[in-house]
Protein backbone atom coordinates (compact mmCIF):
# COMPACT_ATOMS: atom_id res chain seq x y z
CA UNK A 1 0.00 0.00 0.00
CA UNK A 2 1.18 3.46 -1.40
CA UNK A 3 -0.70 6.39 0.32
CA UNK A 4 0.24 9.84 -0.34
CA UNK A 5 -2.08 12.20 2.14
CA UNK A 6 -2.37 15.53 1.17
CA UNK A 7 -3.16 18.03 4.11
CA UNK A 8 -4.69 21.31 3.81
CA UNK A 9 -5.47 23.69 6.22
CA UNK A 10 -8.26 25.96 5.72
CA UNK A 11 -8.30 29.60 4.31
CA UNK A 12 -8.31 32.42 6.50
CA UNK A 13 -11.15 32.73 8.76
CA UNK A 14 -10.44 35.44 11.45
CA UNK A 15 -9.64 39.32 11.40
CA UNK A 16 -9.43 41.62 14.22
CA UNK A 17 -8.21 41.57 17.45
CA UNK A 18 -11.71 41.24 19.66
CA UNK A 19 -12.39 37.70 17.18
CA UNK A 20 -13.27 34.72 19.49
CA UNK A 21 -12.97 31.44 17.48
CA UNK A 22 -15.71 29.02 16.67
CA UNK A 23 -16.52 25.93 14.74
CA UNK A 24 -19.27 28.41 12.54
CA UNK A 25 -16.63 31.25 11.84
CA UNK A 26 -16.93 31.92 7.74
CA UNK A 27 -13.68 32.24 5.35
CA UNK A 28 -13.06 35.49 5.18
CA UNK A 29 -12.76 37.25 1.78
CA UNK A 30 -9.08 36.69 1.51
CA UNK A 31 -9.95 33.02 2.93
CA UNK A 32 -12.51 32.75 -0.25
CA UNK A 33 -9.51 33.58 -2.60
CA UNK A 34 -6.82 31.46 -0.59
CA UNK A 35 -9.56 28.63 -1.31
CA UNK A 36 -9.61 29.36 -4.44
CA UNK A 37 -6.13 29.46 -5.45
CA UNK A 38 -5.82 26.26 -2.97
CA UNK A 39 -8.37 24.68 -5.11
CA UNK A 40 -6.43 25.84 -8.29
CA UNK A 41 -3.11 23.94 -7.10
CA UNK A 42 -4.43 20.65 -6.37
CA UNK A 43 -6.44 20.73 -9.89
CA UNK A 44 -3.22 21.43 -10.95
CA UNK A 45 -1.49 18.54 -9.80
CA UNK A 46 -0.37 15.02 -11.24
CA UNK A 47 -1.86 12.69 -9.95
CA UNK A 48 -4.50 14.87 -9.10
CA UNK A 49 -6.28 13.95 -5.64
CA UNK A 50 -9.30 11.45 -5.84
CA UNK A 51 -10.86 11.92 -2.61
CA UNK A 52 -11.81 15.02 -0.47
CA UNK A 53 -12.43 14.67 3.40
CA UNK A 54 -12.90 17.53 5.76
CA UNK A 55 -13.56 18.56 9.11
CA UNK A 56 -17.19 19.44 9.70
CA UNK A 57 -15.98 23.48 11.09
CA UNK A 58 -17.24 25.91 8.23
CA UNK A 59 -13.93 27.31 7.67
CA UNK A 60 -12.96 23.69 6.36
CA UNK A 61 -16.34 23.19 4.70
CA UNK A 62 -15.96 26.10 2.59
CA UNK A 63 -12.27 25.67 2.05
CA UNK A 64 -12.93 21.74 1.07
CA UNK A 65 -15.80 23.43 -1.15
CA UNK A 66 -13.52 25.12 -3.39
CA UNK A 67 -10.97 22.43 -4.17
CA UNK A 68 -14.46 19.72 -4.31
CA UNK A 69 -15.61 22.59 -7.39
CA UNK A 70 -12.22 22.55 -8.71
CA UNK A 71 -11.38 18.41 -8.94
CA UNK A 72 -15.26 17.62 -9.33
CA UNK A 73 -15.53 15.26 -6.40
CA UNK A 74 -18.09 15.11 -3.31
CA UNK A 75 -16.77 15.71 0.11
CA UNK A 76 -16.40 13.64 2.66
CA UNK A 77 -17.53 15.12 6.42
CA UNK A 78 -15.20 13.48 8.97
CA UNK A 79 -15.91 15.01 12.41
CA UNK A 80 -12.94 13.74 14.10
CA UNK A 81 -10.79 15.83 11.65
CA UNK A 82 -12.26 18.94 14.13
CA UNK A 83 -9.71 21.49 15.47
CA UNK A 84 -8.98 20.76 19.13
CA UNK A 85 -10.79 22.66 21.51
CA UNK A 86 -13.74 23.45 18.94
CA UNK A 87 -16.35 22.34 20.88
CA UNK A 88 -16.90 25.34 22.74
CA UNK A 89 -16.46 29.11 21.91
CA UNK A 90 -12.97 29.83 22.48
CA UNK A 91 -12.90 32.10 25.80
CA UNK A 92 -10.04 34.00 24.30
CA UNK A 93 -9.78 36.63 22.06
CA UNK A 94 -7.79 36.45 19.15
CA UNK A 95 -5.20 39.22 20.80
CA UNK A 96 -5.53 37.08 23.94
CA UNK A 97 -4.33 33.88 22.43
CA UNK A 98 -1.45 35.48 21.11
CA UNK A 99 -0.38 37.09 23.73
CA UNK A 100 -1.52 34.62 26.73
CA UNK A 101 -0.70 31.40 24.17
CA UNK A 102 -2.62 29.15 26.12
CA UNK A 103 -1.91 26.22 23.78
CA UNK A 104 1.27 26.34 25.46
CA UNK A 105 0.39 25.21 28.16
CA UNK A 106 -1.27 21.98 26.80
CA UNK A 107 1.16 19.44 26.16
CA UNK A 108 0.84 16.75 28.84
CA UNK A 109 -1.88 13.79 27.38
CA UNK A 110 -4.38 14.81 30.51
CA UNK A 111 -4.15 18.76 29.87
CA UNK A 112 -7.56 19.75 28.55
CA UNK A 113 -9.38 22.55 26.63
CA UNK A 114 -12.03 24.80 27.48
CA UNK A 115 -14.53 22.51 25.48
CA UNK A 116 -13.50 19.48 27.97
CA UNK A 117 -11.90 17.69 25.78
CA UNK A 118 -8.10 16.56 26.81
CA UNK A 119 -5.03 16.63 23.96
CA UNK A 120 -3.99 13.03 24.29
CA UNK A 121 -7.91 12.43 23.12
CA UNK A 122 -7.46 14.79 20.50
CA UNK A 123 -4.22 12.94 19.45
CA UNK A 124 -6.59 9.67 19.41
CA UNK A 125 -9.48 10.85 17.34
CA UNK A 126 -7.73 12.63 14.85
CA UNK A 127 -4.89 9.54 14.73
CA UNK A 128 -8.29 7.39 14.22
CA UNK A 129 -9.13 9.72 11.36
CA UNK A 130 -5.41 9.50 9.78
CA UNK A 131 -5.79 5.81 10.21
CA UNK A 132 -9.41 5.21 8.39
CA UNK A 133 -8.43 7.93 5.75
CA UNK A 134 -5.50 5.37 4.93
CA UNK A 135 -6.25 2.92 5.24
CA UNK A 136 -9.63 3.79 2.83
CA UNK A 137 -6.52 4.09 -0.07
CA UNK A 138 -6.81 6.20 -3.35
CA UNK A 139 -4.87 9.91 -3.17
CA UNK A 140 -7.06 11.67 -0.42
CA UNK A 141 -6.77 15.50 0.19
CA UNK A 142 -7.28 15.90 3.51
CA UNK A 143 -8.89 19.64 4.97
CA UNK A 144 -8.88 20.50 8.07
CA UNK A 145 -6.57 23.18 10.95
CA UNK A 146 -3.60 23.58 12.49
CA UNK A 147 -3.72 20.82 15.46
CA UNK A 148 -5.59 18.39 13.48
CA UNK A 149 -2.53 18.48 10.84
CA UNK A 150 0.00 18.14 13.60
CA UNK A 151 -2.04 14.86 15.13
CA UNK A 152 -1.84 13.47 11.72
CA UNK A 153 1.89 13.33 11.46
CA UNK A 154 1.78 12.50 15.37
CA UNK A 155 0.00 9.37 13.69
CA UNK A 156 2.55 8.93 10.40
CA UNK A 157 5.55 9.46 13.35
CA UNK A 158 3.80 6.61 15.33
CA UNK A 159 3.85 8.66 18.29
CA UNK A 160 1.26 6.94 20.70
CA UNK A 161 -2.10 9.21 22.02
CA UNK A 162 -0.94 9.05 25.79
CA UNK A 163 2.83 10.17 24.66
CA UNK A 164 3.13 14.05 26.15
CA UNK A 165 3.40 16.84 23.30
CA UNK A 166 6.96 16.17 21.50
CA UNK A 167 7.04 18.98 19.06
CA UNK A 168 4.96 21.58 17.84
CA UNK A 169 4.67 23.41 14.24
CA UNK A 170 2.88 25.75 12.60
CA UNK A 171 0.77 25.95 8.55
CA UNK A 172 -0.31 29.00 7.12
CA UNK A 173 -4.09 29.34 6.00
CA UNK A 174 -4.76 27.34 2.76
CA UNK A 175 -0.82 25.98 2.97
CA UNK A 176 -0.50 22.28 1.82
CA UNK A 177 1.49 19.44 3.79
CA UNK A 178 2.18 15.91 1.95
CA UNK A 179 2.88 12.87 3.44
CA UNK A 180 3.44 9.59 1.67
CA UNK A 181 2.72 6.32 3.98
CA UNK A 182 3.77 3.37 2.51
CA UNK A 183 4.18 -0.68 3.77
CA UNK A 184 7.33 -2.46 2.15
CA UNK A 185 7.72 -5.93 0.87
CA UNK A 186 8.10 -7.03 4.93
CA UNK A 187 4.63 -5.54 5.51
CA UNK A 188 6.51 -2.14 7.44
CA UNK A 189 5.47 0.90 7.60
CA UNK A 190 7.28 4.29 6.90
CA UNK A 191 5.86 7.53 6.46
CA UNK A 192 7.84 10.11 4.29
CA UNK A 193 7.36 13.95 4.89
CA UNK A 194 7.81 15.66 1.25
CA UNK A 195 6.36 19.07 2.35
CA UNK A 196 5.38 21.25 5.37
CA UNK A 197 3.33 24.34 4.93
CA UNK A 198 3.59 25.21 1.23
CA UNK A 199 2.02 28.05 0.66
CA UNK A 200 3.76 29.15 -3.33
CA UNK A 201 0.04 28.44 -4.81
CA UNK A 202 -1.29 31.55 -2.89
CA UNK A 203 -1.48 35.15 -3.53
CA UNK A 204 -2.13 36.05 -0.08
CA UNK A 205 -0.19 34.81 2.37
CA UNK A 206 -1.57 34.50 6.01
CA UNK A 207 -1.10 33.23 9.13
CA UNK A 208 -3.99 34.02 11.34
Amino acid sequence: MHTPLLLARHGQATSGPDHRWTAEDPLTAIGLQQAQDLGTAVAARSPRPDRIVASPAVRAQQTAQACADALGLPIETDPRLMEFGSGALSPFTLAEMIELAPYDDIWHPHDAAWDGETIGAFWQRTGEAAEAIWQAGGRPLVVSHVGTTQGILRWTMRIPPDAPDSFSLFVGNASLTEVVVRVDRHGRRRAELHRLGSAEHLSNVTDI
